[in-house]
């Protein structure tokens, strides 16, 4: 599993901003455009997330957890940034009396909660690019959000991470290229003008 020199706290802390502040920069007029992933709107891409953030949160509040990916059909909300910034609140005020150490409920059973927010973190912060480049703007992740993710992928084995609902097939990489643009294409985001 990843290990980062970040804290698990702060990196769920700057997940959530980071798809807030992609969030807040969507116009009204893209929502039901459709989103760099193949058969999802924006809408549905940031209801999607949402869910990984809700995760996030209800995870370090020790409540349940309903198993699997997170469905964007239970987080369509008219006002998701309104949404979001309640979640960031909820986890400001719960995360100074999160024991990480405690087991919680997650795909491989019960683990430590630091180990249980390292996949929707992940999911949250690769979003908020989704999110960006939806719209055609190419944004570069932070250092330490970018590595914590990247520790994730390389921790994944190769048919896990391909597996269907999961990432699609690697995409070729012009060079030169960011770090971030290599792990998106990684990824199999397209990285190209356009979407």
């Amino acid at each position: 599993m990843t290990d980062t020199t970040a804290p698990i706290g702060a990196m769920a802390t700057e997940a959530l901003g980071l798809f807030l502040a992609a969030v807040e920069q969507t116009p009204p007029e893209s929502w039901d455009e459709p989103s760099n992933l193949e058969g999802w709107s924006v809408r549905e891409l940031v209801a999607h997330a949402t869910g990984s953030a809700t995760k996030i949160v209800t995870h370090v509040e020790d409540g349940e957890i309903r198993p699997g990916p997170s469905d964007p059909a239970d987080w369509m909300y008219e006002d998701p940034a309104a949404r979001l910034r309640e979640l960031a609140a909820r986890l400001r005020d719960a995360l100074p009396g999160a024991d990480l150490d405690t087991p919680r409920a997650s795909p491989e059973g019960a683990v430590p909660l630091r180990r249980a927010l390292t996949f929707p973190v992940s999911d949250l912060t690769l979003h908020s690019w989704d999110v960006h480049r939806s719209q055609g703007r190419l944004v570069e992740l932070p250092e330490q959000a970018l590595a914590f993710c990247r520790a994730l992928v390389a921790s994944v084995p190769e048919d896990m991470l391909r597996r269907p609902g999961g990432f699609g097939p690697a995409k070729p990489v012009p060079e030169p290229s960011t770090p971030t643009t290599r792990l998106m294409a990684h990824l199999g985001r397209s990285i190209q003008p356009g979407r």
